[in-house]
């Protein structure tokens, strides 16, 4: 029936393409293809013949979509030991990785079991201790492993789990056995990126994917969304469960933000809740909303600086002290950090048999802890064959066979000193499993991430996991934190699944809601600067583009150039000193804009701007529609992209690109997103600040300009992109009244300050109040006088305006100064009004059993 399956009629690969010539097989290895030289494993086989027919040229081209879509998605991942924390796009190899559902069925038991084992050591080591005070385990091993937080002792009350998700790293070694190399409790990534693996390759290759005898992983994910329900103590029948992530620093921001969209919880950072009364609360516009379960993807000690960490700024203070009271459920319990020690792996046979009555099923990597006699001499004896680690996190490891006579006896003299601090580990040659290079099949060392989630009965194994390859097959650990290449991971069925998505169920009735008053007010409050950020951005590339436009027709036509101080001024750079000659002028104007564009030391050049509409955009992604996030991420690709040796029509160029994408990213917003109040908060941003800019360059084109006139006239209605509106009303030459009253008075102009301000006033007003009053709010009153100073100025004292008219270059001024005065409150007024709660809660809960 597999073959049945996978062999669906394909187009026949040309003469010479196969996809597996040459492949490679080492005599004392294990492959996951092949078991010999040519030989394929059975399960393998009828894969293997769909990807010869299919052909090494069309896989290649698959290959190219497939990164083409994550690039499109924003698929990221940070390597650790990136210095410069720069966000890389997620790779994904096209070939699955496969294994039979009889080997699965093993190892799954030894998953689940090992989530028993270490659920069990968790809840004993922050009970009653016993695996401590029978000898079962060393005080010393425990204690000095800093994920053990003496903080947490009997936080949770007796018979609740400790671990809920659970990741367990695991390897294949020569032997053919899989092995554990690891567990992840504080905050296991993965399995995002692995749903993700799954949705891209079946969108880039559904002749593969669609009858594919593959277990599904829609059923794990649903067991994680029960469970974490299960855990509220208060409104069972609909809890309030979020994700606690760091943020957008986060290299795994991406996996956060996608598992909250697709299980359905709020996504939140550790100041969007507060505990008040013993209860964990959400920060939203309308006050303060109890939470019920959090999702934590945030590092133990950094959950609360109250009584963990105090210098974190990730986490909520007074945290683990609602844990204690009962008053909310976290997944996992703060303190689980504990069982990532890698030398408790050397007692787990002996645990297993102490706190489940059984054999241990899944065997780890054999390691030895120096903490004992024999332990410490076996290491040092066989040091050359052995990985020593230390079991202090961020610790260096050290490959014996790699160490210079001066640094094997230096870290001799380490162990001796502190030998409960380290562990030797045996570490064998990784399996090898194929990826796609060039058109053929290459073998790459691979590891496996599987995933594990508590449930009723036990735990629930995901049918299958995130498997990553090296780049290299001298690779000894393909490590998450080192980069590599991603697979799918296929647990093969006896026949094809039904394809299953959370995103396509409804459970139970259906709450009819829109956003409002439950939005929370970080949430609101990044929406508001992804607003200004996008505005500050479109504003300075503007100015940039007719700078460049000016400097181009003066290299040309030796026209007018005078008008550049002006717009070098408004972009806020220094005018070069005056020059020895035209062409020595040229250069350096053109080398002081190009600095604004590809430079990002200054806080309003061109790349620190969309640095700052990219962080803001990735705190709400999802509240952004699909096409605005990749809009948002084709800008990111050209700022990138942007070559340091640009000349000035080239840059001209660029800026017209850049300008077309941020249009389409405001202009898909106000086409998809719900016209609530995240919304409003993204158009109150946008319009304040081109408010604000506008009265800027009213100011410099008629009172504070050091060239005056027509030339600079006309750059302000281009740069307004009033330019053609101007001569088809007018058809005239260009004159202070007509340009005025365009720009300032025409309510029916978008790029008017009138109508800037109306529509300031229009969405002020329908911003939420959780007090119903009939007087206006600070931001009300704000904008309500703005837009009365300008209703109200004489029109027929500005009506005289010239480039040489004082009198009414004054009352501009006046006029200029008296609306800006209290926009430039109103971002201060939004804040205190909207994304800040020093308020007590409102409604006290009972908070009895």
């Amino acid at each position: 029936m597999i073959e049945a399956s996978l062999s669906r009629p394909a187009e026949p690969s040309p003469p010479g393409d196969s996809v597996l010539a040459g492949y490679p097989v080492a005599a004392s290895g294990y492959d996951e293809m092949c078991s010999a030289p040519g030989v394929l494993r059975a399960h393998w086989r009828a894969l293997a013949q769909v990807l010869e027919n299919i052909g090494g040229a069309e896989l290649e081209r698959r290959h190219a979509e497939v990164q083409r879509l994550l690039q499109a998605d924003g698929v990221t991942y940070n390597t650790y030991d990136d210095p410069q924390g720069a966000q890389r796009l997620w790779r994904v190899d096209n070939i699955p990785l496969l294994m039979t559902g009889e080997e699965w069925t093993a190892l799954a038991a030894g998953m689940e079991q090992r989530s028993r084992l270490l659920d069990a050591l968790l809840a004993d080591l922050y009970g009653p201790r016993r695996a401590i005070r029978q000898g079962w385990l060393p005080p010393e091993l425990v204690f000095a492993h800093p994920g053990f937080l003496p903080a947490c002792h009997r936080s949770l009350p007796e018979g609740r789990r400790w671990l809920i998700f659970h990741g367990i790293d695991l390897a294949r070694g020569p032997d053919g056995v899989i092995r554990a190399y690891g567990d992840r409790a504080q905050s296991p990534s993965g399995a995002g990126y692995t749903l993700e693996n799954r949705i891209i390759l079946a969108r880039a290759l559904p002749m593969l994917y669609r009858d594919a005898p593959l277990r599904r992983l829609a059923s794990f994910l649903e067991t994680e969304r029960a469970t974490l329900a299960s855990l509220a103590r208060y409104n069972p029948e609909s809890p309030h469960v979020v994700l606690l992530t760091p943020g957008p620093s986060s290299p795994v921001y991406f996996e956060h933000a996608y598992l909250a969209n697709y299980l359905s919880l709020s996504l939140v950072e550790g100041e969007d809740l507060v505990v008040r009364d013993g209860r964990v609360w959400l920060k939203t516009l309308g006050g303060l909303r109890p939470v019920d379960v959090i999702l934590r993807r945030v590092a133990d000690p950094l959950c609360d600086p109250l009584e963990l960490r105090g210098d974190s700024l990730l986490g909520v203070p007074g945290l683990l002290q609602a844990v204690r009271g009962g008053h909310v459920a976290l997944a996992n319990a703060l303190g689980s950090g504990a069982i990532e020690n890698p030398g408790l792996a050397a007692f787990f046979p002996a645990l297993c048999r102490h706190l489940l009555g059984e054999e241990l099923k899944l065997p780890s990597l054999p390691i030895w802890w120096c903490g004992t006699a024999e332990g410490q001499q076996h290491v040092l004896t066989n040091l050359e064959r052995l990985v020593v680690r230390s079991i202090l996190p961020d610790e260096p490891h050290w490959e014996g066979d790699r160490l210079d006579g001066k640094s094997r006896l230096a870290l001799i003299e380490r162990i001796r000193a502190a030998p409960h601090l380290f562990v030797g580990q045996e570490s064998p040659p990784l399996s090898t499993a194929p990826v796609l290079e060039q058109g053929r099949l290459t073998p790459r060392p691979v590891m496996l991430r599987g995933f594990a989630v508590a449930a009723d009965d036990g735990y629930r194994v995901m049918p299958g996991g995130l498997a990553r390859v090296s780049t290299g097959l001298d690779t000894l650990q393909a490590a998450l934190q080192k980069g590599g290449i991603s697979k799918d991971w296929w647990v093969l069925a006896p026949t094809p699944q039904p394809h299953v998505s959370l995103l396509r169920q409804a459970y139970g009735p259906i709450v009819a809601t829109r956003d409002g008053s439950d939005l929370p007010s970080r949430v609101a409050d990044n929406l508001f600067w992804l607003g200004r950020y996008s505005e500050r951005l479109d504003g300075t590339a503007r100015l940039l583009r007719e700078a460049f436009g000016r400097l181009l027709e003066w290299e040309q036509d030796n026209t007018d150039e005078r008008c550049l101080d002006d717009l070098l001024d408004a972009l806020k750079i220094p005018v070069p000193p005056v020059a020895e000659s035209p062409r020595a002028r040229f250069f350096a104007l053109r080398q002081a804009l190009l600095s604004a564009l590809v430079e990002s030391e200054h806080p309003s050049n061109v790349q620190a701007l969309f640095g700052g509409m990219l962080r803001t955009g990735r705190a709400v992604r999802n509240h952004l529609g699909d096409d605005s996030w990749r809009l948002l991420n084709r800008l990111q690709t050209t700022m990138q992209n942007t070559p340091a040796d640009l000349g000035g029509r080239q840059a001209r160029e660029l800026l017209e690109e850049e300008l077309m994408l941020v249009a389409a990213f405001c202009g898909l917003n106000y086409e998809t997103m719900p016209h609530h109040q995240g919304w409003l908060f993204f158009d109150i941003g946008r319009y304040l600040e081109r408010v604000l800019r506008t009265l800027d360059l009213f100011k410099l084109a008629f009172i504070t300009a050091r060239n005056p006139g027509l030339p600079l006239w006309e750059v302000v209605l281009a740069i307004t992109d009033n330019l053609t509106a101007y001569r088809r009303r007018y058809r005239s030459a260009l004159h202070p009244t007509a340009i005025i009253d365009l720009l300032l008075f025409d309510t029916a102009n978008p790029r008017s300050v009138g109508y800037q301000l109306r529509r300031l006033q229009r969405d002020i007003g329908r911003l939420y109040r959780p007090e119903k009053s009939p007087y206006c709010s600070a931001e009300e009153r704000l904008i309500l006088e703005a837009f009365t100073t300008l209703q109200l100025a004489d029109i027929k004292a500005l009506s005289t305006l010239t480039h040489d008219s004082t009198s009414s270059s004054v009352e501009l001024a006046r006029l200029l100064e008296a609306i800006q005065k209290p926009l430039a409150g109103l971002s201060d007024a939004l804040t205190h009004s909207h994304f800040s709660h020093a308020e007590v809660p409102r409604q006290l809960i009972d908070m009895r059993p």
